[in-house]
């Protein structure tokens, strides 16, 4: 408890990160995964390598735009940054750790970005509307991008603006819906591969395996169409969450349709 107080207390970050939550939840999920390593390992494994064979499919290799770069648990850092000329971790936050590890490589940079572009409307007391109709355009006009990942990312993107504002955090929500719809249509628009990694279901199970909740989000999103890989993630295994609860995710790894040559309009 206290690394992680004393975390909070010494990442420098912008204001809008720590007022809704993304130092603290960045924080968080460093602790879990401590705690939770054995049950995650497959997950981190299998993102990798579906990062790495969504790669090779690049003619050139400029930059490498990652969304989502996290702690880096899931990012092959070290074998993109000998491909790509540049790697772009892109994020609400950095941690310290994450900034030290970039900086072992000469070709790696830490950007600090709103992938949504819209918390500057939550934070105004904006018409929610604002969130999910306006489409985000950094990134798209560097014609030096080759490549384009969203890790782990887009179940996750409207959960924080939603609670500050006092919505319920759920990924069915219509506003979440619509904020994860924009992400997708956002990545639809870079002219180079792109390899999503979502959440495609959630389920909680009580402590005998029997569902208990179910959250399906392929039915609105459609992305088992694109899907090249599947799995399932124990995201909190028993005990983690408290009660006699697991939670698991059934994750997806897509070639996103993209406007890169032969795959426009997909």
């Amino acid at each position: 408890m206290l690394t992680e107080w004393w975390s909070y207390l010494t990442t420098k970050c912008s204001p809008e990160a720590r007022r809704l939550g993304y130092l603290r939840e960045a924080i968080a999920i460093r602790a879990r995964y401590r705690r939770c390593h054995d049950a995650w390992a497959t997950h981190l494994a299998k993102t990798q390598a579906a990062l790495l064979a969504s790669a090779e499919s690049c003619r050139q290799r400029r930059t490498a735009l990652i969304l989502g770069s996290g702690l880096l648990l899931d990012i092959p850092l070290a074998e993109l940054a000998k491909s790509f000329k540049e790697i772009w971790l892109v994020d609400m936050v950095h941690l310290p750790v994450v900034k030290r590890t970039a900086q072992r490589y000469g070709n790696v940079r830490c950007i600090e970005w709103d992938v949504t572009e819209s918390i500057q409307y939550v934070l105004a007391g904006r018409d929610s509307r604002d969130w999910g109709e306006r489409s985000p355009t950094a990134f798209l006009q560097d014609t030096s991008v080759d490549w384009v990942a969203s890790v782990n990312l887009l179940s996750q993107l409207p959960l924080l603006p939603l609670a500050y504002r006092g919505y319920e955090m759920l990924p069915e929500h219509p506003l979440a819906l619509a904020i994860m719809q924009r992400h997708l249509d956002y990545l639809s628009r870079f002219r180079a591969p792109v390899c999503l990694v979502a959440d495609a279901e959630h389920l909680t199970l009580d402590n005998a395996g029997n569902e208990v909740v179910k959250t399906d989000l392929e039915p609105h999103l459609g992305l088992d169409k694109h899907a090249f890989d599947q799995w399932w993630w124990e995201l909190a295994p028993l005990g983690e969450l408290g009660g006699d609860i697991t939670v698991r995710h059934r994750v997806v790894a897509c070639r996103w349709p993209s406007r890169v040559e032969g795959t426009e309009g997909e």
